[in-house]
């Protein structure tokens, strides 16, 4: 049984491979911290976030978000996994993908900071449908756990 916090996150991903995206906000706190991808500026507040996955929603069709693992602390649950989706081209992407959802104070059920660890260049070249290479595919063709 998933604990509450992960039991959230789980949710969220439900959530955008449906591209709900109602759903994926109405779990992030009104002045949420969003790092797309970490080292890029981040995404502050739900507004950003919800113009963003719009626009992403367009790029990336048949969602199949796999979580491969999960972990928890204090207040954080963190995600591992792989990015599955279709690019309007029609190009199959998958990426590893490593995320953590931080959480407010102990009661709270919204998200105050996601951050996605995910490699630009290995996205954009799996985009280009550029062969991955095996140790690359070994991360992606894991069974999801989660």
């Amino acid at each position: 049984m998933a604990s509450p916090r992960l039991e959230i996150v789980l949710q969220i991903v439900a959530a955008w491979r449906s591209h709900d995206i109602d759903t994926v906000v109405g779990h992030l706190a009104d002045d949420v911290e969003w790092h797309y991808h970490v080292g890029s500026r981040p995404i502050i507040g739900v507004v950003g976030v919800r113009k963003t996955l719009d626009r992403l929603a367009g790029h990336q069709l048949d969602v199949a978000w796999q979580i491969v693992r999960a972990a928890e602390g204090e207040d954080a649950v963190m995600v591992e996994g792989t990015d599955y989706y279709r690019t309007p081209a029609g190009v199959r992407v998958r990426v590893p993908y490593m995320g953590v959802f931080q959480f407010g104070d102990p009661e709270s059920n919204r998200v105050t900071a996601w951050r996605d660890y995910v490699d630009l260049a290995l996205m954009q070249s799996a985009e280009a449908a550029e062969p991955q290479d095996p140790w690359i595919t070994s991360l992606v063709e894991r069974p999801g756990l989660l």
